[in-house]
């Protein structure tokens, strides 16, 4: 294995010159450095950042907090946080940062394996991928010395530990349930998981204002994620007490596809009710018949969420990324009569 050592002689510099070198000590000459890099790449030589950590009690890992949920469903599942993952990761890379995934089954299990992240890694750098109503984890982290950035909307903003990367789901929401009503939909449910998401939330209250400002009735369906036998049970009880409904809101691509697939299984024609997601996932263009989805560019909040982190960019409240709806097959205009 190539070492600092083998480094430092193809660039013919003593180690500690080599070291210093390469971690850009102002104190070695711009010509030296050149000398260090062009060794390093000659040999492949890859720094063990590991030891370097333990000598200097620092860390170049950033944590990734993935919400429990990802834990119990697969990960690969939801295109949607596998594409921020990948903006966080290709900020990191530029930045010679490695990442590190915080999962469990449920929130117990997380918040002992971020401290174990904490204690035995010394990560000094989390980024969360949900922001959740009284998250234990997130208090936990609050208490720690470490820098955090969330995505997603705040309960309890303190700039001085947390910064924040969202959408104005609000206002995307507001914007999917306009454009429902601007195709002559009036009977508009909600269909969601779990309210404690601050982001499903924010995305009722966008529905919500629009449809009481129109004067239409609000409507809410709330889904399993994992008891799809519940979930057909609590549809066709829906749909046989509100037989007027004619769209859904859905909370993101993945409730939408199980609504499809519910109607499916009640032999309920695909195309009887529009539906409008949010996050233009892969599996929304898959869909049958295919999702008009609000796009909220994960990759974008993935890497602005890691350089807000790396770069100590501040963000006074939240860093806003736009959104824009893109239209399919699933969101026809209503027929007359």
């Amino acid at each position: 294995m190539v070492t600092i050592k083998d480094v430092a002689r193809l660039a013919g510099v003593s180690p500690s010159t080599a070291s210093r070198a390469l971690h850009d000590n102002s104190m070695i000459s711009q010509a030296t450095k050149e000398r260090v890099r062009q060794a390093m790449e000659e040999l492949h030589y890859s720094p063990n950042y590991s030891a370097q950590n333990l000598v200097k009690r620092q860390s170049n890992m950033v944590g990734i907090v993935l919400p429990v949920r990802e834990s119990q469903e697969s990960l690969g599942n939801n295109p949607f946080f596998m594409q921020m993952i990948q903006g966080i990761s290709g900020v990191c890379t530029d930045k010679d940062q490695m990442v590190s995934l915080a999962t469990g089954r449920t929130e117990e299990e997380l918040l002992t394996n971020i401290k174990n992240l904490i204690r035995s890694g010394n990560i000094e750098k989390f980024i969360f991928l949900y922001s959740k109503a009284d998250d234990p984890i997130l208090k936990y982290i609050k208490g720690q010395e470490v820098t955090c950035v969330v995505v997603g909307e705040s309960y309890d903003k303190d700039p001085s530990k947390i910064r924040f990367v969202d959408n104005d789901n609000v206002g995307a929401s507001q914007d999917a349930t306009s454009f429902l009503i601007d195709k002559g939909y009036t009977k508009i449910v909600y269909a969601y998981t779990d309210m404690d998401e601050l982001v499903q939330a924010s995305r009722y209250m966008g529905y919500s204002s629009i449809m009481q400002a129109q004067h239409f009735s609000t409507k809410t369906l709330s889904l399993s994620r994992v008891d799809d036998r519940l979930n057909r049970q609590e549809l066709e009880a829906f749909l046989a007490k509100y037989a007027e409904t004619e769209a859904f809101v859905a909370c993101d691509d993945i409730m939408a596809i199980r609504l499809q697939r519910l109607f499916k299984n009640l032999g309920i024609s695909s195309r009887r009710y529009a539906i409008i997601s949010f996050n233009n996932s892969m599996v929304a263009e898959l869909a049958s018949p295919s999702l008009t989805s609000v796009e909220v560019f994960p990759y974008q909040l993935g890497r602005n969420a890691a350089e807000v982190l790396l770069n100590g960019e501040e963000a006074a409240d939240r860093l806003l990324i736009p959104h824009k709806i893109i239209e399919r097959d699933s969101t026809p205009k209503l027929a007359d009569g």
